[in-house]
């Protein structure tokens, strides 16, 4: 029997939303929340994902639990009525199979499937949970690295971390397994999902370089031809090796950008970050750099001295706070901060001699007008050289969770993290500091201050489904930052010694408590 609104108890607001907007995503989502019957939450999921590949953790957890009250067969029938392409109904069907516990996960992991030999959709999402999921077609190589990419997806928004690991291991293992296959491990390809946005960018750069210095099991990188982010960058990173290549879209197997795939760098599998800190190391640069710091001759920077007043020898500080405008996606409003409690810390160091250069886009918010603060970010100023030329040769960054606070890194610029969030990647460089988003208690509004506890929060990716957890994430107030900003800018002194090589290369990782800031524990 079809479901109506009428079926369901559901809030007024719900009600008026969906006739007024019947192909309203939030809509839906938000009756899936409201819903109590796993029946007819199902069928209300099913109406979803005709609309988008991509619901809210929350609403996706939801309805994958209610996937127990729903037969196999119905679930199959679901799962053979989309694609492998499909995003979101394939992969939910094999989580919903794995996390409700309706499989032999053990049997299956170690069982080789080969991949045309199953029958339908569904035989074939199972066999993605293999770790010997086999081809016949290089084709069939990709669909398969894909699809275990969009179950850890699925698992991964819906906050089943641990599986999400698990899987994430398994799509590694993967693709190093197909790379030694066909290449016997000497050649890494990676699609145009590593060029098409700068903080990729930068992690590719660390993967090149790091193929000359042995770091890992591949000594020839061939790059799918395709949207680059940044030219200037691109130009530069294309003199870090003789072993790199632009090859055609497809030509070779390639593995699309994750921020969730593992490395194998020297011996063990590591994430993204950890991955850069250990080529940094090799690289000998004390701050981690791999590529020379620019000349304050560069033609680009020259006029922009001259167009702002600023000299080469000021001390330059770049900031950039990531705001929603440039890529709009609730999915990722956490990473995301309000520039406007960066004020006081700027102008604090503007006040110590310091000028302040903001970096970003032009939909970003405009800076009141301030002395020793150059709002380049909407400015006329504003290119792909000095996006890139700025923060290689400022004297410190402020960054946030954004792929061009990575940038400074390849040059060795000192960093403070504000507000980063997720917890799964943790930038390098062991001079740096991270300063995490406060996660409080909705209850009471106590801080998460020990790693085990941040470490399972913080890698929720999004605010509802933190919030069913019974806690949120706020961003650091102006206070906060004014003591991260200063205290780090104190660090700087050449008196003070370097951090012990002999540690992991991670940032300091802070957090805030009532006292004020303090190491993650």
């Amino acid at each position: 029997m079809p479901v109506t609104i009428s079926d369901s108890v559901l809030c007024s607001a719900v009600r008026r939303q969906l006739i007024d907007e019947p192909a309203s995503e939030d809509g839906w989502a938000d009756g899936i929340r409201a819903l109590t019957d796993n029946r007819t939450i199902f069928r209300w999921f099913c109406r979803l994902a005709t609309l988008t590949t991509q619901p809210d953790g929350d609403a996706l957890r939801k309805a994958i639990g209610a996937t127990r009250a729903i037969g196999g067969k119905e679930l199959s029938r679901l799962a053979n009525s989309g694609g492998l392409s499909d995003r979101l109904i394939v992969p939910f069907v094999a989580v919903s199979m794995m996390v409700n516990a309706r499989l032999d996960i053990p049997k299956i992991t170690a069982t080789p499937y080969r991949f045309a030999d199953m029958q339908g959709h569904f035989e074939k999402a199972i066999s993605l949970l293999s770790e010997e999921t086999i081809p016949s077609t290089a084709r069939e190589a990709f669909e398969i690295m894909v699809g275990k990419q969009y179950i850890r997806a699925i698992l991964s928004d819906a906050g089943y971390l641990a599986e999400a690991a698990q899987i994430g291991q398994n799509v590694s293992a993967y693709t190093r397994w197909m790379r030694k296959t066909v290449y016997g491990a000497e050649v890494r390809g990676v699609t145009d999902q590593w060029t098409f946005a700068i903080g990729h960018m930068v992690v590719l750069a660390y993967l090149i370089k790091g193929q000359d210095l042995q770091v890992f099991d591949f000594n020839s990188v061939k790059v799918w031809r395709g949207r680059i982010a940044n030219r200037f960058l691109w130009d530069q990173m294309l003199g870090l090796s003789r072993n790199l290549e632009v090859v055609e879209p497809g030509s070779v197997f390639a593995d699309n950008h994750s921020s969730q795939n593992l490395e194998w760098a020297d011996g063990r599998f590591v994430d993204y970050f950890e991955a850069c800190g250990v080529v940094a190391d090799r690289a000998g640069n004390a701050r981690g750099a791999i590529l020379d710091r620019p000349s304050s001759l560069h033609p680009a920077l020259v006029q922009f001295f001259d167009a702002t007043g600023i000299t080469p020898d000021d001390r330059i500080v770049t900031v950039h706070c990531r705001e929603a405008g440039y890529r709009v996606n609730e999915r990722h409003d956490l990473r995301n901060a309000n520039v406007v409690e960066y004020l006081p810390a700027l102008k604090e160091l503007v006040e110590q001699g310091y000028r302040v250069i903001r970096l970003g886009d032009r939909t970003m918010t405009p800076l009141p007008v301030t002395d020793g603060i150059v709002d380049y970010a909407i400015s006329a100023l504003k290119s792909p050289e000095l996006d890139v030329l700025l923060p290689a040769m400022a004297a410190f960054h402020i960054g946030s969770s954004s792929g061009l606070s990575l940038v400074p890194l390849l040059y060795g610029t000192p960093c403070l993290f504000l507000n980063w969030y997720p917890f799964d990647l943790l930038p390098w460089g062991r001079g740096n500091w991270t300063v995490l988003k406060p996660i409080e208690a909705l209850a009471d509004r106590q801080p998460v201050i020990d790693r085990a506890s941040y470490a399972a929060l913080g890698r929720m990716r999004e605010r509802r489904l933190l919030n069913s957890f019974g806690y949120d994430a706020r961003d650091l107030s102006g206070s906060e930052i004014s003591e991260a900003v200063i205290g780090f800018a104190r660090t700087l002194d050449p008196a003070i010694p370097e951090p012990d090589p002999s540690e992991d290369n991670i940032s300091r990782i802070v957090v805030t408590d009532r006292g004020g800031l303090r190491d993650l524990a």
